[in-house]
């Protein structure tokens, strides 16, 4: 008696769920198997569709193969009428949520591009680079190594910054493989030294200035701002806004140069942008730099560095 009701009460119900559970397993690999490849289908049926969309010119397409962090796919028009490339960058959702498909001209000017999903972004912020069509617009006619100057949309940086980023990433891939040129990404630090020449470390003695070089443009200042994210004294990433600035023998800006690394990729790195660069150049100070619209800590970080430098390349020579 007391074995039967070990079965009843213990190995009957495993056994039973065991059994269960083996043939809802395969059921449900027969059902994978007649439906994955459906589903594939479709799936490679709608990408076909987009392609012909951003590029009707295109008579069919051949697929090349790529090997560009963030590039999924690749093809040519077999008509020569361009190229279409899907991309993808890490927004809110992370792990490629922003997926783009851009079109290229054989010279690389973008003639069109989508959002092809960005279901992973939260609903009503970022899907707005869908919404607010304005975004995309940007990019048609301009070259693919532009894109990475387009406007983000304000509240919505992180989403609008992954669609920037998937969007560089395609022209990385277009320049590979339709202009047989490959896109390297210097270091900071590489920029730096090609930028300011040949730069030989000094001995600067100022409360403000972190380092000191001698450059082909003359005397270079490091010093540091409060760029996004200070609450304070103290910086959100545990980074300051780090500024280099160089300055002739009478004191007058000749270079500058940001490490935006502290800042909100695709927003606060508008500082570095060349229009802005310049707006030092040929000055004494930071007055003629203004405050960016939705790149306010960040432009105040930079002013506030550059009027550092030229505070201590007023006192080192004075």
């Amino acid at each position: 008696m007391k074995k039967n009701s070990t079965w009843n009460d213990l190995l009957k119900p495993v056994v039973v769920l065991t059994v269960i559970c083996i043939i809802v397993s395969a059921a449900l690999a027969a059902v994978n198997s007649i439906t994955a490849p459906i589903i594939a289908a479709a799936a490679a049926e709608a990408a076909n569709a987009a392609r012909y969309e951003l590029l009707p010119e295109a008579d069919g397409f051949e697929a090349i193969e790529v090997e560009v962090e963030g590039v999924t796919e690749m093809y040519k028009a077999t008509n020569g009428a361009g190229y279409v490339i899907s991309a993808q960058g890490n927004g809110f959702g992370g792990n490629g949520s922003v997926k783009m498909m851009v079109a290229y001209d054989n010279e690389g000017t973008i003639i069109s591009c989508k959002v092809i999903d960005c279901s992973g972004e939260t609903p009503g912020i970022g899907d707005k680079i869908v919404k607010e069509t304005w975004f995309l617009e940007q990019f048609l006619g301009i070259k693919g190594d532009q894109a990475s100057g387009v406007d983000t949309i304000s509240g919505t940086t992180i989403s609008s910054g992954a669609a920037i980023s998937a969007m560089d990433a395609a022209y990385k891939a277009f320049s590979e493989k339709a202009l047989g040129v490959v896109i390297v990404e210097l270091t900071f630090e590489e920029k730096v030294a090609e930028y300011f020449g040949n730069m030989v470390a000094t001995d600067v003695a100022h409360e403000d200035v972190l380092e000191a070089y001698t450059s082909d443009k003359g005397l270079v200042l490091v010093t540091e701002g409060k760029g996004n994210g200070i609450i304070g004294d103290e910086h959100q990433s545990g980074l300051m806004l780090k500024a280099y600035v160089s300055f002739d023998e009478t004191g007058v800006i000749t270079g500058v140069m940001f490490d935006t690394s502290s800042e909100t990729p695709g927003l606060g790195d508008k500082i570095a942008n060349e229009d802005y660069i310049n707006k030092f150049i040929g000055a004494t100070d930071d007055s003629g730099a203004d405050i960016i619209a939705n790149c306010t800590y960040s432009s105040k970080g930079a002013k506030q560095a550059v009027s550092k430098a030229a505070a201590a390349f007023a006192a080192i020579n004075g």
